[in-house]
Protein backbone atom coordinates (compact mmCIF):
# COMPACT_ATOMS: atom_id res chain seq x y z
CA UNK A 1 0.00 0.00 0.00
CA UNK A 2 1.07 3.30 -0.67
CA UNK A 3 2.28 4.50 2.90
CA UNK A 4 1.67 8.32 4.08
CA UNK A 5 3.20 10.10 7.13
CA UNK A 6 1.22 12.78 8.88
CA UNK A 7 1.64 15.19 11.31
CA UNK A 8 1.18 12.11 13.85
CA UNK A 9 1.32 9.12 12.27
CA UNK A 10 1.27 5.53 14.45
CA UNK A 11 2.30 1.95 14.13
CA UNK A 12 0.52 -0.62 16.10
CA UNK A 13 1.17 -4.47 15.42
CA UNK A 14 2.27 -7.82 17.21
CA UNK A 15 5.93 -8.28 17.66
CA UNK A 16 8.41 -8.98 14.27
CA UNK A 17 5.58 -7.75 12.43
CA UNK A 18 7.59 -4.91 11.33
CA UNK A 19 6.81 -1.69 13.04
CA UNK A 20 10.38 -0.37 14.14
CA UNK A 21 12.03 -1.69 10.81
CA UNK A 22 9.04 1.04 9.01
CA UNK A 23 9.99 3.31 11.66
CA UNK A 24 13.74 2.83 11.03
CA UNK A 25 13.59 2.92 7.36
CA UNK A 26 11.78 6.33 7.94
CA UNK A 27 14.74 7.80 9.78
CA UNK A 28 17.15 6.46 7.80
CA UNK A 29 15.92 7.94 4.05
CA UNK A 30 14.62 11.22 5.86
CA UNK A 31 18.52 11.66 7.17
CA UNK A 32 19.89 11.07 3.67
CA UNK A 33 17.72 13.27 1.69
CA UNK A 34 19.03 16.10 4.27
CA UNK A 35 22.35 14.71 3.99
CA UNK A 36 22.08 15.04 -0.05
CA UNK A 37 20.24 18.32 0.29
CA UNK A 38 23.47 19.69 2.60
CA UNK A 39 25.76 18.21 0.07
CA UNK A 40 27.73 15.83 2.48
CA UNK A 41 27.62 13.79 -0.60
CA UNK A 42 26.66 13.52 -4.24
CA UNK A 43 23.89 11.33 -5.20
CA UNK A 44 26.65 9.20 -7.60
CA UNK A 45 28.16 8.36 -4.02
CA UNK A 46 25.55 6.29 -2.33
CA UNK A 47 25.80 2.69 -3.61
CA UNK A 48 23.07 0.00 -3.04
CA UNK A 49 26.09 -1.74 -0.64
CA UNK A 50 26.90 2.08 1.33
CA UNK A 51 23.13 2.01 1.78
CA UNK A 52 22.88 -1.45 3.32
CA UNK A 53 25.56 -1.35 4.93
CA UNK A 54 26.62 1.64 6.81
CA UNK A 55 23.36 3.60 6.87
CA UNK A 56 21.08 0.81 7.46
CA UNK A 57 23.52 -1.10 9.63
CA UNK A 58 22.94 2.56 11.86
CA UNK A 59 19.27 0.76 13.00
CA UNK A 60 20.89 -2.86 12.68
CA UNK A 61 18.61 -3.89 9.96
CA UNK A 62 21.63 -4.44 7.28
CA UNK A 63 20.71 -7.93 7.33
CA UNK A 64 16.92 -8.03 7.17
CA UNK A 65 17.25 -7.52 3.18
CA UNK A 66 16.17 -10.19 0.89
CA UNK A 67 16.48 -10.80 -3.08
CA UNK A 68 12.99 -9.65 -3.52
CA UNK A 69 13.16 -6.79 -1.29
CA UNK A 70 11.88 -3.14 -2.71
CA UNK A 71 11.87 -0.07 -0.82
CA UNK A 72 10.70 3.06 -2.60
CA UNK A 73 10.45 6.95 -0.50
CA UNK A 74 9.23 9.54 -2.30
CA UNK A 75 10.30 13.03 0.13
CA UNK A 76 10.48 16.98 -0.74
CA UNK A 77 13.60 16.68 -3.03
CA UNK A 78 14.67 13.12 -3.44
CA UNK A 79 13.03 10.22 -4.89
CA UNK A 80 14.71 6.79 -3.52
CA UNK A 81 14.12 3.27 -5.19
CA UNK A 82 15.79 -0.25 -3.91
CA UNK A 83 14.86 -2.63 -5.79
CA UNK A 84 17.17 -5.87 -6.83
CA UNK A 85 19.26 -5.25 -4.92
CA UNK A 86 20.33 -1.68 -6.85
CA UNK A 87 19.72 1.72 -5.53
CA UNK A 88 18.00 4.61 -7.64
CA UNK A 89 18.46 8.08 -6.48
CA UNK A 90 16.28 10.96 -8.94
CA UNK A 91 15.73 14.06 -7.56
CA UNK A 92 12.55 15.94 -7.47
CA UNK A 93 12.58 18.63 -10.20
CA UNK A 94 11.04 22.60 -9.11
CA UNK A 95 10.70 25.51 -6.61
CA UNK A 96 9.24 22.83 -3.73
CA UNK A 97 10.71 24.00 -0.37
CA UNK A 98 12.93 22.02 1.60
CA UNK A 99 12.47 22.81 5.50
CA UNK A 100 15.34 20.10 7.08
CA UNK A 101 14.59 18.46 9.60
CA UNK A 102 15.94 17.35 12.84
CA UNK A 103 15.32 13.27 13.01
CA UNK A 104 15.72 12.03 16.45
CA UNK A 105 15.22 8.05 16.63
CA UNK A 106 14.30 7.08 20.43
CA UNK A 107 14.79 3.64 20.30
CA UNK A 108 13.44 0.95 22.71
CA UNK A 109 16.19 0.27 24.63
CA UNK A 110 16.77 3.80 26.00
CA UNK A 111 16.52 2.41 29.64
CA UNK A 112 19.98 1.11 28.89
CA UNK A 113 21.28 4.65 29.33
CA UNK A 114 19.98 5.63 32.51
CA UNK A 115 20.39 2.19 34.52
CA UNK A 116 24.23 2.33 34.46
CA UNK A 117 26.50 4.61 35.44
CA UNK A 118 28.81 5.88 32.71
CA UNK A 119 26.86 4.59 30.10
CA UNK A 120 28.91 6.82 27.58
CA UNK A 121 31.84 4.70 28.02
CA UNK A 122 29.84 1.45 26.92
CA UNK A 123 31.42 -0.02 23.36
CA UNK A 124 29.20 -0.95 20.34
CA UNK A 125 26.04 0.89 21.36
CA UNK A 126 23.79 0.83 18.12
CA UNK A 127 23.81 3.91 16.16
CA UNK A 128 20.47 5.16 16.99
CA UNK A 129 21.09 4.53 20.96
CA UNK A 130 24.52 6.25 20.98
CA UNK A 131 22.94 9.05 19.19
CA UNK A 132 20.13 9.48 21.60
CA UNK A 133 23.05 9.13 24.71
CA UNK A 134 24.91 11.77 22.76
CA UNK A 135 21.51 14.55 22.54
CA UNK A 136 20.61 13.43 26.54
CA UNK A 137 24.30 14.03 28.03
CA UNK A 138 24.27 17.22 25.65
CA UNK A 139 20.60 18.15 27.39
CA UNK A 140 21.83 17.45 30.41
CA UNK A 141 24.88 19.08 30.57
CA UNK A 142 23.20 22.47 29.00
CA UNK A 143 20.65 22.60 31.59
CA UNK A 144 19.65 25.78 33.00
CA UNK A 145 16.99 24.20 35.70
CA UNK A 146 15.81 21.17 36.67
CA UNK A 147 13.48 18.86 33.65
CA UNK A 148 9.97 18.71 35.06
CA UNK A 149 8.47 15.49 34.23
CA UNK A 150 4.67 15.16 33.24
CA UNK A 151 4.41 13.06 36.18
CA UNK A 152 3.28 14.55 39.77
CA UNK A 153 5.81 17.18 40.02
CA UNK A 154 8.75 14.91 39.83
CA UNK A 155 12.20 16.31 38.35
CA UNK A 156 15.50 15.51 37.13
CA UNK A 157 18.61 17.39 37.98
CA UNK A 158 22.22 17.46 37.39
CA UNK A 159 25.25 17.51 39.22
CA UNK A 160 27.67 18.76 36.29
CA UNK A 161 31.09 17.73 39.32
CA UNK A 162 29.84 14.35 39.77
CA UNK A 163 28.05 14.30 36.02
CA UNK A 164 24.97 12.16 37.91
CA UNK A 165 21.42 12.52 36.96
CA UNK A 166 19.16 12.90 40.18
CA UNK A 167 15.53 12.18 40.36
CA UNK A 168 12.96 13.96 43.01
CA UNK A 169 10.36 15.74 43.99
CA UNK A 170 9.76 17.76 47.07
CA UNK A 171 10.03 14.93 50.15
CA UNK A 172 13.15 12.65 48.19
CA UNK A 173 15.74 12.64 45.78
CA UNK A 174 17.45 9.48 44.43
CA UNK A 175 20.43 8.80 41.79
CA UNK A 176 17.96 7.97 38.11
CA UNK A 177 20.24 4.92 37.87
CA UNK A 178 18.39 4.24 41.48
CA UNK A 179 15.16 4.62 40.16
CA UNK A 180 12.12 2.35 38.93
CA UNK A 181 12.41 1.17 34.97
CA UNK A 182 9.39 3.31 34.24
CA UNK A 183 11.36 6.49 35.38
CA UNK A 184 14.68 5.44 33.58
CA UNK A 185 12.64 4.08 30.47
CA UNK A 186 10.39 7.90 30.70
CA UNK A 187 13.65 10.57 31.49
CA UNK A 188 15.49 10.23 28.13
CA UNK A 189 12.67 10.80 26.02
CA UNK A 190 11.15 13.76 27.35
CA UNK A 191 14.02 15.75 27.93
CA UNK A 192 15.75 14.46 24.63
CA UNK A 193 12.50 15.69 22.55
CA UNK A 194 11.56 19.51 24.79
CA UNK A 195 15.70 19.75 24.50
CA UNK A 196 15.72 19.26 20.87
CA UNK A 197 12.83 21.28 19.86
CA UNK A 198 14.18 24.11 22.10
CA UNK A 199 17.41 23.97 19.84
CA UNK A 200 15.11 24.52 16.85
CA UNK A 201 13.92 27.61 18.25
CA UNK A 202 16.88 29.01 19.50
CA UNK A 203 18.43 28.33 15.98
CA UNK A 204 15.56 30.20 14.50
CA UNK A 205 16.91 33.20 16.00
CA UNK A 206 20.29 33.09 15.78
CA UNK A 207 19.94 32.13 12.16
CA UNK A 208 23.87 31.80 10.16
CA UNK A 209 25.42 32.20 13.85
CA UNK A 210 23.73 28.30 14.29
CA UNK A 211 25.22 27.06 11.86
CA UNK A 212 29.05 25.37 11.69
CA UNK A 213 32.19 26.93 10.09
CA UNK A 214 32.47 24.59 7.44
CA UNK A 215 28.38 25.06 6.64
CA UNK A 216 28.70 28.66 6.65
CA UNK A 217 31.77 28.11 4.27
CA UNK A 218 29.04 26.19 1.82
CA UNK A 219 26.55 28.90 2.25
CA UNK A 220 28.35 32.00 1.60
CA UNK A 221 30.18 30.04 -1.85
CA UNK A 222 26.65 28.57 -3.28
CA UNK A 223 25.02 31.98 -2.31
CA UNK A 224 27.80 33.57 -4.59
CA UNK A 225 27.43 31.29 -7.47
CA UNK A 226 23.73 31.80 -7.27
CA UNK A 227 24.14 35.88 -7.01
CA UNK A 228 26.48 35.16 -10.52
CA UNK A 229 24.43 33.02 -12.59
CA UNK A 230 22.84 35.72 -15.35
CA UNK A 231 20.55 33.35 -16.61
CA UNK A 232 18.23 33.27 -13.31
CA UNK A 233 15.26 36.01 -12.59
CA UNK A 234 15.52 37.78 -9.40
CA UNK A 235 13.10 35.99 -7.86
CA UNK A 236 14.06 32.96 -8.80
CA UNK A 237 17.55 33.63 -7.79
CA UNK A 238 15.70 34.88 -4.26
CA UNK A 239 13.75 31.87 -4.21
CA UNK A 240 16.58 29.50 -4.30
CA UNK A 241 18.73 31.69 -2.16
CA UNK A 242 16.09 30.96 0.80
CA UNK A 243 15.61 27.42 -0.21
CA UNK A 244 19.30 27.12 0.58
CA UNK A 245 19.85 28.71 3.89
CA UNK A 246 16.70 27.04 4.61
CA UNK A 247 18.45 23.66 3.73
CA UNK A 248 21.24 24.53 6.04
CA UNK A 249 19.22 24.55 9.60
CA UNK A 250 16.95 22.23 11.08
CA UNK A 251 13.46 23.90 10.72
CA UNK A 252 11.13 21.37 12.38
CA UNK A 253 11.74 18.09 14.18
CA UNK A 254 10.54 14.73 12.99
CA UNK A 255 10.43 12.53 16.45
CA UNK A 256 10.20 8.58 15.91
CA UNK A 257 9.65 7.32 19.09
CA UNK A 258 9.84 3.03 20.01
CA UNK A 259 7.30 2.29 22.35
CA UNK A 260 6.83 4.86 24.78
CA UNK A 261 4.78 3.60 26.80
CA UNK A 262 7.45 1.25 28.04
CA UNK A 263 7.30 0.10 31.34
CA UNK A 264 4.90 3.04 32.36
CA UNK A 265 1.44 2.60 34.43
CA UNK A 266 -1.29 3.56 32.10
CA UNK A 267 -1.88 7.08 33.46
CA UNK A 268 1.38 8.20 32.51
CA UNK A 269 1.56 6.69 29.33
CA UNK A 270 -1.62 9.05 28.77
CA UNK A 271 1.28 12.07 30.41
CA UNK A 272 3.69 10.93 28.22
CA UNK A 273 1.92 10.63 25.48
CA UNK A 274 0.31 14.43 25.94
CA UNK A 275 3.86 16.09 26.39
CA UNK A 276 5.01 14.05 23.23
CA UNK A 277 2.07 15.87 21.08
CA UNK A 278 3.01 19.06 23.15
CA UNK A 279 6.31 19.25 21.36
CA UNK A 280 5.00 18.17 18.09
CA UNK A 281 2.29 20.91 18.18
CA UNK A 282 4.85 23.67 18.75
CA UNK A 283 5.52 24.18 15.42
CA UNK A 284 3.46 22.95 12.08
CA UNK A 285 6.29 21.26 10.58
CA UNK A 286 6.80 19.24 12.96
CA UNK A 287 5.97 15.26 13.04
CA UNK A 288 6.23 12.66 15.55
CA UNK A 289 5.96 8.94 14.85
CA UNK A 290 5.62 6.08 17.21
CA UNK A 291 5.39 2.42 17.42
CA UNK A 292 3.07 0.92 19.73
CA UNK A 293 2.00 -2.42 21.84
CA UNK A 294 -0.17 -0.53 24.33
CA UNK A 295 -4.41 -0.18 23.33
CA UNK A 296 -3.99 2.50 25.72
CA UNK A 297 -1.62 4.67 23.84
CA UNK A 298 -4.28 4.46 20.80
CA UNK A 299 -7.17 5.15 23.62
CA UNK A 300 -5.51 8.60 24.87
CA UNK A 301 -4.78 9.74 21.32
CA UNK A 302 -8.43 9.03 20.69
CA UNK A 303 -9.09 11.30 23.24
CA UNK A 304 -6.21 14.04 21.79
CA UNK A 305 -8.50 13.63 18.70
CA UNK A 306 -11.34 14.32 20.51
CA UNK A 307 -10.14 17.45 22.09
CA UNK A 308 -9.10 18.84 19.18
CA UNK A 309 -12.53 18.49 17.43
CA UNK A 310 -13.85 19.85 20.84
CA UNK A 311 -11.42 22.73 21.27
CA UNK A 312 -12.29 24.19 17.47
CA UNK A 313 -16.42 23.65 19.06
CA UNK A 314 -15.72 25.68 22.47
CA UNK A 315 -13.32 28.68 20.52
CA UNK A 316 -16.53 29.61 18.42
CA UNK A 317 -19.08 29.37 21.49
CA UNK A 318 -19.60 32.70 22.90
CA UNK A 319 -20.09 32.31 26.40
CA UNK A 320 -17.63 30.37 28.93
CA UNK A 321 -15.17 29.99 26.19
CA UNK A 322 -12.62 30.08 28.96
CA UNK A 323 -14.75 28.20 31.50
CA UNK A 324 -14.78 25.36 29.05
CA UNK A 325 -11.24 25.37 27.64
CA UNK A 326 -10.24 25.32 31.23
CA UNK A 327 -12.12 22.16 32.09
CA UNK A 328 -10.61 20.43 28.35
CA UNK A 329 -7.28 21.07 29.96
CA UNK A 330 -8.15 18.40 33.46
CA UNK A 331 -8.78 16.01 30.80
CA UNK A 332 -6.72 16.54 28.03
CA UNK A 333 -4.39 19.66 27.68
CA UNK A 334 -5.36 21.35 24.89
CA UNK A 335 -1.57 22.07 24.38
CA UNK A 336 -1.98 18.17 22.94
CA UNK A 337 -5.13 18.31 21.32
CA UNK A 338 -4.86 16.96 17.86
CA UNK A 339 -7.04 17.43 14.42
CA UNK A 340 -8.98 13.76 13.28
CA UNK A 341 -7.12 14.49 9.58
CA UNK A 342 -3.32 15.14 11.21
CA UNK A 343 -3.19 11.25 12.55
CA UNK A 344 -2.78 8.16 10.67
CA UNK A 345 -3.01 4.72 12.72
CA UNK A 346 -1.18 1.72 11.09
CA UNK A 347 -1.85 -2.02 11.67
CA UNK A 348 0.28 -4.11 10.39
CA UNK A 349 -0.77 -8.40 10.63
CA UNK A 350 1.53 -10.80 11.44
CA UNK A 351 1.65 -11.45 7.97
CA UNK A 352 2.91 -8.34 7.25
CA UNK A 353 -0.15 -6.37 5.53
CA UNK A 354 -0.57 -2.67 6.76
CA UNK A 355 -3.76 -1.34 6.73
CA UNK A 356 -4.90 2.04 7.42
CA UNK A 357 -7.16 1.96 10.48
CA UNK A 358 -10.80 3.24 9.86
CA UNK A 359 -11.82 6.12 11.86
CA UNK A 360 -15.42 7.12 12.58
CA UNK A 361 -16.74 11.42 12.36
CA UNK A 362 -13.04 11.87 12.61
CA UNK A 363 -12.49 9.18 16.15
CA UNK A 364 -9.94 6.03 15.29
CA UNK A 365 -12.06 2.64 15.13
CA UNK A 366 -12.24 0.61 18.51
CA UNK A 367 -11.86 -2.63 16.19
CA UNK A 368 -8.59 -2.54 16.02
CA UNK A 369 -5.89 -5.64 17.13
CA UNK A 370 -4.59 -4.05 20.37
CA UNK A 371 -8.17 -4.02 21.68
CA UNK A 372 -8.96 -7.06 19.70
CA UNK A 373 -6.45 -8.26 22.35
CA UNK A 374 -8.38 -7.28 25.58
CA UNK A 375 -11.64 -8.33 24.35
CA UNK A 376 -10.09 -11.80 23.65
CA UNK A 377 -9.49 -12.11 27.57
CA UNK A 378 -12.79 -11.76 28.13
CA UNK A 379 -13.57 -15.13 25.55
CA UNK A 380 -11.20 -16.62 27.73
CA UNK A 381 -12.39 -16.13 30.84
CA UNK A 382 -15.83 -17.00 29.40
CA UNK A 383 -14.38 -20.61 28.00
CA UNK A 384 -13.15 -20.95 31.62
CA UNK A 385 -16.68 -20.85 33.00
CA UNK A 386 -18.15 -23.20 30.48
CA UNK A 387 -14.93 -25.52 31.67
CA UNK A 388 -16.77 -24.85 35.14
CA UNK A 389 -20.34 -25.55 34.38
CA UNK A 390 -19.32 -28.54 33.20
CA UNK A 391 -17.76 -29.85 36.58
CA UNK A 392 -20.42 -29.20 38.71
CA UNK A 393 -22.71 -30.41 36.64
Amino acid sequence: MNLKINKVTVFCGMQGSGKSSIAKLLSTFLWLEKALVRGDFDVNELSAKNFREKYCAFHNIQNYFKADTFLYFKGTKYVFSYENGKLDIKERKGMRSFIRPQIMYIPSERNLMTALDNAEDIRNLSGSLSVLLDEYTNALRNASKPFALPLNGFKVTYDKSTNTAWLNDSKFKIKLTEAASGFQSMVPMVIVSRYLFNKIKENKKTGLDAASGSERRKIVERVAKLLKDSSLSSSMRATLIKQLHAGYFNGRLVNIVEEPEQNLYPETQRNVLNELLKVNNELVLNQLVLTTHSPYMLNYLTLAIKAGMLKDEVRRSVKNKEELLEKMDAVVPRSGALRPEKVFIYEISPEGEIRLLDNYDGIPSDRNFLNSALSETNDLFDALLEIQDEVES
